[in-house]
Order: C-alpha cells, then sequence, then structure tokens
C-alpha cells in the first residue's frame, strides 16, 4: 500500500509550472514604464548584467544616461555616469572607465554631492592601481581622504585608508599597508558594513599570517569569518576558514586544524553549487539577452535539473511525512470504529446485569413472578441475541467497506499510473521533437568542418549590430578574409590537408579575436569577423594582429612544415547603407589587398566622384 502512495505522490510532485526570471520580469515593465520609474528599472537591469553580459550592461546603462539627461536629473545623471564605468571596468577596459569617473566626479562637483565625490575618486584611484599607475592611484585616494576628513564621513574614511593600503601592498610595503588597513578597520567602529569590515580584517589576519605572527592571524581571520557567517558571505568563508585551518596546523593544535578544514570543506562544496548554479543562470541570461534562444533554453533546463536535484531530499522527507499522516489518520479511522463496538458490548452487559438483578429479585417473591421472569430473562436474552448479530453484520459490512475502499485505492492509483506514463510519452514525443529541431537549426547555423558560425549565423548577428547602431549610433566593423594562394596548398598537398589548414586557422582565430567578436566561415577560404563596438581603426588594429599570428603559424605534414598567409578587408558600417553594401565595400578592400601583393590589411576607401563639366 505504501509503495503505491508514493508512486502516486511522486507523479504529482513531477508536475512544475515554469516562471519568468528576475530580468524578464524587469524587461516586461520596461516596456511600459517611463520618466524616473524607467530609469530606476535600466538602473537595476545594468547592474544584473554586469557580470553576466558586460556589453548588455553597457547599453542599459546609456539608456539609462540619455532618459536622466532628457528629464535633467542631475543627481541620476552622475550615478549613471558612476554605474558606466563600472560596466567598462567589467569588461576589463579601465581606460573607458577611468574616462566615466572622470565624468562622473565633475558632474557630482557640479552638484556638490560629497558622497559621490568620495565614491568617485576612491574608485579612481583602485582604476588607476588596478593599471598600476601608483603615483596617480594615491593622489585620487588623498584628495578623497581629504574629502572624508572635513566632511567627517567615516564610511569614506574607511574606504580612503583601505585604498592606501592596496596601493602600499602592491608596492611591496607592507608596514605602510598593516598601518592604514588598521586605521579603515578603527572607523568600521563608527558604522555597521559587515562585508567591508570583514574585508578589512582578512587583509590584516594575511599580513598577520605572512609574518608568522599567529594569535594576531586568528583573532583577524576570525572575526572576518564571524562577519563572513553573518552575511552568508561563502566565497569569503571558503578563504577564512582555509587560513585558520593553515593557522592552527603550523601552531600544532591538531584538532582545532581539523575543524577548520571539515568547514572549509563543507562550504567549499556548498560554494561549488551556487557557483554551478548561478553560471548556468548567467548563461542563460547571456543567451536570452544576445537572442540566441536554442542556447538559452538549454542553460535553463540545466538550472532547472541542478535545482531539482537539490530539492529531492526535501521532497522525500515530505513524502515520508504524508505518508506517516496518512498512516496515522487509518488507525485513528480504525480505533474509532473498534470504540464504537466495545461500547455497544459495554451497553449490552449492562443491560443484561440489570435484568438479572430484576430476575433475583423477582423470584424471591412469588412463583408467578418466576414465570414472569423467566419470560422476561428469554426476552432478555433475544434481544442480546439480536444484539449480537447485528454487531456481526455490523462487523461484516465494516471488512466489506475497508474491501471496497481499498479496490477503489488501487484503481485509482492504477488510472493515475496511467495517466502519467501517457503524460510521460507525449511530454517526451514532444522534447524529442523540440531536440531535433533545436540540433537541426543548430546545424543549419554551424559549419560542419571548422564548427565556426556559418554565412546563415553571421547574418542574424549583423542585423543585430545594425538595430543597436540604429538605437545608440554605436560603430561596428565587417572584415572578410582570404587565404592566400589555398589552390597551391589543395593541388599540391590533397583537400585534406587543406581541410587540415582550415581547421586549425578556426581554431587560431577563435583564440585570437575578443570576447564580443564573432568570426565565421563565409565560404570556401573565405572568413568574416563582426567586430561589435569597434571602428575603421579599431578594425584594422585587430585584423594586422590576427594577420601576423597566421603569418608565424606552422602546419606539420608528414615532414614538412606549412605556412600559409591571409588578406584582410576592412570596412566600416555607415549610417543610410545597408548589410550588403557594407559587406561589398570590405570584399572591395580584400580584392584590393590581393591586387597589392596579398598578406596586407586593406581598409576600404571611398573613391570621390569627379563632376564633368561641359567643354
Amino acid at each position: 500500500m505504501k509503495k503505491y502512495i508514493i508512486l502516486f505522490l511522486f507523479a504529482v510532485i513531477i508536475v512544475k509550472v515554469a516562471a519568468l526570471t528576475r530580468l524578464d520580469f524587469l524587461k516586461q515593465q520596461l516596456e511600459t514604464a517611463s520618466g524616473l520609474q524607467e530609469i530606476v528599472i535600466l538602473d537595476e537591469l545594468q547592474k544584473a548584467y554586469w557580470k553576466i553580459y558586460p556589453q548588455a550592461s553597457l547599453e542599459y546603462g546609456i539608456q539609462a544616461l540619455k532618459s536622466s539627461t532628457n528629464l535633467k536629473n542631475e543627481l541620476q545623471k552622475g550615478k549613471q555616469l558612476n554605474n558606466i564605468a563600472i560596466s567598462y571596468k567589467h569588461l576589463e577596459d579601465y581606460e573607458k572607465a577611468i574616462e566615466y569617473m572622470t565624468l562622473c566626479l565633475r558632474q557630482v562637483k557640479k552638484i556638490n554631492d560629497i558622497e559621490l565625490q568620495i565614491n568617485a575618486l576612491y574608485y579612481l584611484a583602485s582604476f588607476e592601481n588596478a593599471l598600476a599607475r601608483n603615483v596617480k592611484a594615491f593622489e585620487y585616494a588623498l584628495e578623497a581622504l581629504d574629502l572624508s576628513k572635513k566632511s567627517k564621513n567615516h564610511p569614506g574614511l574607511a574606504k580612503c585608508h583601505f585604498i592606501i593600503a592596496e596601493i602600499y601592498f602592491d608596492l611591496n610595503d607592507l608596514k605602510g599597508a598593516y598601518e592604514n588597513y588598521l586605521i579603515s578597520l578603527a572607523e568600521h567602529e563608527n558604522f555597521d558594513d559587515k562585508s567591508s569590515y570583514a574585508l578589512t580584517n582578512e587583509k590584516l589576519g594575511e599580513i598577520d599570517l605572512y609574518n608568522k605572527n599567529y594569535n594576531y592571524a586568528e583573532d583577524h581571520f576570525y572575526t572576518a569569518s564571524e562577519n563572513y557567517e553573518a552575511i552568508n558571505d561563502l566565497e569569503s568563508l571558503v578563504r577564512t576558514y582555509q587560513a585558520l585551518g593553515r593557522i592552527y596546523k603550523e601552531s600544532g593544535e591538531k584538532e582545532k586544524a581539523l575543524e577548520y578544514v571539515e568547514k572549509y570543506a563543507e562550504t567549499n562544496e556548498q560554494l561549488n553549487q551556487r557557483i554551478i548554479k548561478n553560471k548556468l543562470l548567467h548563461n542563460y541570461e547571456y543567451y536570452n539577452v544576445i537572442g540566441s534562444e536554442d542556447k538559452a533554453l538549454e542553460y535553463y533546463k540545466l538550472y532547472t535539473a541542478h535545482l531539482d536535484s537539490l530539492k529531492t531530499e526535501i521532497k522525500q522527507k515530505q513524502v515520508d511525512e504524508l505518508i506517516s499522516d496518512i498512516e496515522y489518520k487509518h488507525e485513528k479511522e480504525k480505533a474509532k470504529t473498534t470504540e464504537k463496538i466495545l461500547e455497544v458490548e459495554r451497553t449490552a452487559e449492562e443491560k443484561l446485569e440489570e435484568k438479572q438483578q430484576k430476575i433475583e429479585k423477582l423470584v424471591n417473591e412469588t412463583q408467578y413472578i418466576e414465570k414472569i421472569a423467566k419470560l422476561e430473562n428469554d426476552k432478555i436474552i433475544k434481544q442480546i441475541e439480536a444484539m449480537q448479530n447485528e454487531r456481526n453484520l455490523k462487523e461484516v459490512e465494516l471488512k466489506r467497506q475497508q474491501k471496497i475502499n481499498k479496490i477503489t485505492i488501487y484503481i485509482a492509483i492504477i488510472i493515475g499510473v496511467f495517466i502519467v506514463i501517457i503524460g510521460f510519452i507525449a511530454y517526451s514525443r514532444y522534447k524529442l521533437q523540440e531536440k531535433y529541431t533545436s540540433e537541426m537549426e543548430k546545424i543549419a547555423k554551424t559549419d560542419l568542418l571548422t564548427q565556426l558560425p556559418n554565412r546563415r549565423a553571421v547574418l542574424d548577428q549583423i542585423n543585430y549590430e545594425v538595430n543597436r547602431f540604429l538605437r545608440n549610433n554605436e560603430p561596428f566593423t565587417i572584415v572578410i578574409s582570404d587565404i592566400d594562394d589555398f589552390k597551391n596548398i589543395n593541388d599540391s598537398y590533397g583537400h585534406d590537408v587543406g581541410d587540415k589548414v582550415l581547421i586549425a586557422l578556426a581554431k587560431l582565430i577563435k583564440d585570437s579575436i575578443r570576447k564580443q567578436d564573432i568570426c565565421a566561415r563565409w565560404g570556401g577560404e573565405e572568413f568574416l569577423f563582426l567586430l561589435p563596438g569597434t571602428d575603421a581603426k579599431g578594425g584594422l588594429t585587430i585584423s594586422e594582429k590576427i594577420r601576423k599570428k597566421i603569418e608565424k603559424e606552422k602546419i606539420k605534414h608528414g615532414e614538412n612544415l606549412l605556412t600559409f598567409t591571409m588578406t584582410f578587408g576592412v570596412s566600416t558600417y555607415t549610417k543610410g547603407s545597408t548589410v550588403d553594401e557594407c559587406i561589398t565595400r570590405a570584399d572591395k578592400a580584400l580584392y584590393q589587398g590581393k591586387k597589392t601583393g596579398k598578406n596586407r590589411v586593406e581598409c576600404f576607401k571611398q573613391t570621390p566622384v569627379k563632376s564633368k563639366r561641359s567643354k
């Protein structure tokens, strides 16, 4: 009985309702939002995409900046300049990040927002330090520190001393770093920020551990772990537990070392589960925003499957608890029925006892009464027998009803299992068809030899960039390249070697281009590059870098080392032109490069039309 109930409950549990992600919900709201609400949604989308897809984050930031400018909201404008700078930081373009953070600093100085000025100076110091421009970073940090002191801004003072400590640390001045970390820690006493307080303690602990000051290192790492635990920062907890385990190991406290090694292992496993979940969700969001629905669906399935695996134990417990409840209810009903039967028996026994007492009384009085008593006794006996028969009938009826209920439950389970099987078969067929369609779509957009996107796939992406150009005036460049004298390779070594060259070239190109760039096989030995956010100068630079790598590449064939070169034609998309026109210009530039010597990069130049004058 129990196993049938489990089957039925699992059949109910596997039915799920797919929900929109939080970002999908924000995008829906954005369609009808306006004014300040639109800016707030764009701001939230930008921050959400910082790590998922920095390029999309940048686009949302630029839209928010335009809306803030149109509304003449100077404060919001300053905040959006700050956010755009951070988007560039996630794109690892620190020069652009510095450029926009400088604009942010000018804006917030204009509206005299001290807190935002301190924040902008802090980030400028951080960006300059990341580029190893320590002197410039120090200047920004000191300016922020002076402003924080004047305004008695304790969070600002803590951040300024922290970045100064970081600069000292990068310059290998551990004493200067330690002093400034201590000052930053002291400032945290004036406000509550567990994350920042924990990180400062962790930095002090690292220096103490390096200097083998185990007592101080233990205090700092223990304080850091307490604060990380309070905010459930698993990534940082893994570091602190690992450091504490090392401290106790080196100081000879084996039991404590083992305790923190176990904590490290357990937390690291939780962190890995979270990383897998976030990575799958981030990949879903990335492919969703670039319009690759097949890839987005693939990662969403992986994400939901991962969540389901984590919930299996909880569901099993819920099923066991529910079964226990059902069994308890059954036992309770059974007990009630038995109690009713016993009540009837008790009533009958009480009546019999009462009648018997009356009979004894009548026998003592007279013979006549004795006869009457006998008749009465016979009547009572018949009543008792009738009651006994009635009880037996009730028991039989009860057993019959229980049997009917049992059969009904079996039938319901069989019907339920049958429905689940039919539903599962239908769902499986649907998923198989969906997978087949997805695979066919993937094959249709992929070159089978090089595994690069084919002509159809790259044209879809080019159309996406055209729409982006029309919205944001963001430039993009198309490059067409061709292997020089490829026919000679095929004629001399055979088409198998030619294919080997194409495969090696595809791998080299994929390893050489940027994350946002796309390379596709255009046809034969021709390749097309799509360079988003890139003007003609940038297209020439990228193409020249790839050309030099190809020139140095050697492919082993038997005892021979084959070398080959490529010629590139560059064309930047311009307003008012079509995609075909842009590609044709790149093709013309390629032809010009072939004509003037091959193994070169040529940019399309518009030939001026001379006016005809009548003689």
